[in-house]
């Protein structure tokens, strides 16, 4: 019995197929104008059978010249159509597309048919294959391919042919696309300065067979790979190519690429009715089963999948439900056999991260495209320890662009470009700096993207300990963002890198990195005073999670003895006193699939202050609450102080401290970013958290705030976008200086208030 395929499996693999189809028709009329023995479209159209006339001729391809990784596949689509009239009227359709595409030549240098599969591809929310926009992937490459740092002696084919260059997700091949370029660019800047004449069919040969190596789970993607490299020389015949379509599930269970982990080489494997289940290399005379063998690489450049395992658990969602669950647990089994510096709860980028590093040579590079939780995420915090250990980051990369925070197609997420150098342990360098570069605009060009990077590698990012202002990044006559350094061994120190790339305006992140030492600077006067700083945990405990919560109680409006704070509705939450707005009540029974929660286990870590768990920036108005009753939440973090600070008011004090600028600008600069102002503070963080050293108050400074605190508490707060034109902010913020003798600090209102990620505005 034939099992039916669902409509929407269908609908993709029908596209899917045009796509490939389309792209061999591409192919075959570029090949046209270089090799008499192959026909034009518009010739095999004229045959009396034009499915016929397509297989046979792309039979004849095959056989007599190569380019198997483009006309296999598309070959095997032709011989199991039927030859009905809508078939063919599809396939002169699809034909006509194809010349019109050729005939603007410009665009194939730019991987268009990866652009038309990003958009066709209808599982990628469940492999997570947000592929990687062509300007970024250019940006990126061009840092990490840097003419002067990388040590190769670009005129000399010889060296650049020692070169490997490795995707372990590779995609339709753009940030292979993309090195290939920044190679072929090197190599004819020093061929220029040496006064020799560049071999660019020797080098374009030598890139495909022996530099660039991809690996990728989906076969048609693989096929536009190979398509999009051949066609930056369609005219050079080819042997080999290191492209490999890697095996998913299966009766072996394998996992694509995550089998690198037991070693070098993939081995071959057949399912239990004798069809093959292994890598397949596309090469130039045909897919060969073989098993692969991973190189020592001299750079890898992934923007790997990063679909979480929480929320549902879309890990390998691309595999029926029963194999997804033994590909997750294979996983679990193999990253704690191989003792991975890697956690799953981040998703499978952490997991791809940690196999790159296995095989990265010392003194090579690692480039990535990666949620922009990578350098704050706690679940990422495995990731960020093997580049604080092995590493140097080089370049951090940013986008405060509110109409695009991302650099990959398809998703709204945030992200980050990252380039970092591996140490070598035998000859450590001298400590370096960090350039971050944030990017008022996400370039939207490859002549964005190159002349951002221009900028980058001919001057010099100022330190901010030592240094002043920025170096500003033009395009013309627009500002696409500054760029600043931070000493390596600072940011190695720190748990977390949201720093560099908290704000993008400069001033502003001078004044969180004075803050975090404990120095006040403001923009014109420098280091203007000193705030005592200490972490909350020092005087405070953070309460349960929500999943806590919900694992313990069910929530309702009738009076219990567990009163609550539920929600966080701009709207109704507008000033920091607050009564309890729900109760609780005690589940008598675990949910199904949890474990019960007993309540004696989680009142206790009830509080009267709550600090909030996830913000939307744009119009909420309090970081932190002060409830009448002690209280559990959902969307809060409850915070009891202790000893002698469990007093009313030090919880005034600190009330008013966490909704200051002050407290805002600290806050931000540990944050969690999911997507622009949609962020989240995870607990660990939050207890690392500096806030204001309530054992440094003097009995005045005590007055002052807690009098300004029976001021304010319950008038409204205007939401943070707003908070420049905002009375009650500008009063908090007053009663705080005066507290500890610091100057007005307006201008620091002003700066946070049109940070793009607190307002959604462009500067």
């Amino acid at each position: 019995m034939t099992n039916k395929i669902p409509p929407q499996q269908a609908d993709a693999i029908s596209r899917i197929s045009g796509l490939v189809l389309v792209n061999a028709m591409i192919f075959q009329e570029i090949l046209a104008y270089h090799d008499d023995r192959v026909d034009s479209l518009e010739k095999t159209l004229d045959e009396p059978n034009p499915l016929g006339s397509f297989s046979a001729h792309w039979r004849f391809i095959l056989e007599d010249i190569n380019y198997y990784p483009i006309f296999y596949l598309a070959r095997d689509i032709i011989i199991n159509l039927t030859a009905d009239a809508d078939i063919i009227a599809a396939l002169k359709n699809l034909a006509g597309t194809a010349q019109r595409i050729v005939s603007m030549r410009a665009a194939l240098r730019h991987d268009l048919m990866g652009r038309v599969y990003h958009r066709l591809l209808a599982d990628k929310k469940y492999l997570a294959t947000y592929y990687t926009k062509i300007p970024p992937a250019n940006l990126l490459l061009k840092l990490a391919l840097d003419y002067d740092n990388f040590p190769v002696a670009w005129q000399d084919l010889g060296q650049i042919s020692q070169l490997r260059i490795v995707d372990l997700a590779c995609g339709t091949g753009t940030l292979l696309m993309a090195a290939a370029d920044a190679i072929a660019d090197n190599y004819l800047r020093a061929s220029a300065g040496h006064g020799l004449v560049p071999d660019l069919d020797g080098l374009q040969k030598r890139l495909v067979e022996e530099i660039i190596h991809g690996y990728d789970v989906l076969p048609s993607a693989i096929h536009l790979t190979a398509s999009t490299l051949a066609l930056r020389a369609p005219q050079i015949p080819f042997e080999k190519m290191n492209l490999f379509s890697l095996p998913m599930g299966g009766p072996a269970i394998r996992l694509g690429s995550i089998d690198f982990l037991d070693g070098k080489r993939v081995a071959v494997h057949r399912d239990l009715i004798g069809a093959d289940v292994e890598a397949r290399q596309m090469g130039g005379k045909g897919a060969k089963r073989v098993s692969t063998n991973l190189p020592d690489l001299d750079l890898c450049v992934m923007n790997p999948p990063f679909t979480r395992s929480v929320g549902g658990n879309l890990l390998f969602g691309s595999l029926p439900e029963a194999d997804r669950k033994k590909a997750q647990e294979k996983l679990k089994k193999v990253v704690r056999r191989r003792e991975l510096q890697a956690n799953i709860t981040a998703g499978l980028g952490s997991v791809f991260v940690a196999i790159a590093d296995r095989y990265i040579k010392p003194g090579g590079r690692i480039a990535l495209v990666l949620p922009k939780a990578v350098i704050s995420g706690v679940a990422w915090e495995p990731t960020r320890e093997i580049l604080r250990t092995k590493y140097q980051i080089e370049y951090l990369v940013a986008s405060h662009d509110p109409r695009q925070w991302n650099f990959s197609e398809s998703t709204d997420l945030s992200e980050v470009l990252l380039v970092a150098r591996k140490e070598d342990p035998r000859r450590p360098s001298p400590p370096r700096s960090t350039v971050a570069l944030n990017l008022w605009r996400n370039p939207a060009t490859n002549f964005d993207a190159l002349t951002v990077c221009q900028t980058l590698r001919t001057h010099t990012a100022p330190n901010i300990p030592t240094g002043q202002g920025a170096l500003e990044v033009f395009v013309g006559h627009e500002k696409f963002g500054e760029a600043i350094s931070y000493p390596w061994e600072d940011l190695k120190a720190w748990g977390s890198w949201i720093m560099p790339c908290a704000f993008a305006q400069s001033e502003l992140l001078r004044v969180a990195y004075d803050l975090l030492r404990g120095q006040l600077y403001l923009p014109g006067y420098g280091q203007v005073g000193e705030i005592a700083l200490c972490p909350l945990h020092t005087f405070a405990t953070l309460g349960p999670d929500r999943r806590d919560i919900h694992d313990g109680f069910t929530v309702g409006s009738q009076f219990t003895p567990y009163p609550a704070f539920w929600g966080h509705e701009s709207k109704d939450v507008f000033s920091i006193a607050q009564p309890p707005n729900a109760y609780l009540s005690p589940l008598p029974e675990a949910k199904p699939g949890r474990n019960l929660r007993l309540a004696q286990e989680l009142w206790p870590s009830a509080g009267n202050i709550l600090m909030a768990e996830r913000m939307w920036l744009k119009t909420q108005r309090l970081v932190a609450l002060r409830v009448s009753e002690r209280v559990l939440s959902n969307m809060w973090w409850p915070v009891s102080l202790r000893g002698q600070f469990a007093h009313q008011s030090f919880e005034k004090a600190l009330a008013l401290w966490l909704n200051s600028t002050f407290g805002l600008i600290l806050l931000l600069a540990n944050r969690q970013e999911t997507r622009g102002a949609w962020v989240d503070f995870k607990k660990p963080v939050l207890s690392e958290a500096p806030v204001i050293d309530l054992r440094t108050l003097s009995p005045d400074a005590m007055e002052t705030l807690a009098a300004t605190y029976d001021a304010v508490c319950d008038q409204g707060l205007r939401p943070f976008s707003e908070m420049d034109a905002d009375p009650v902010r500008e009063r908090i913020d007053t009663a705080i200086g005066q507290a500890l003798g610091l100057p007005d600090i307006a201008v620091l209102r002003r700066l946070l208030a049109r940070e793009p990620v607190v307002c959604l505005r462009r500067l």
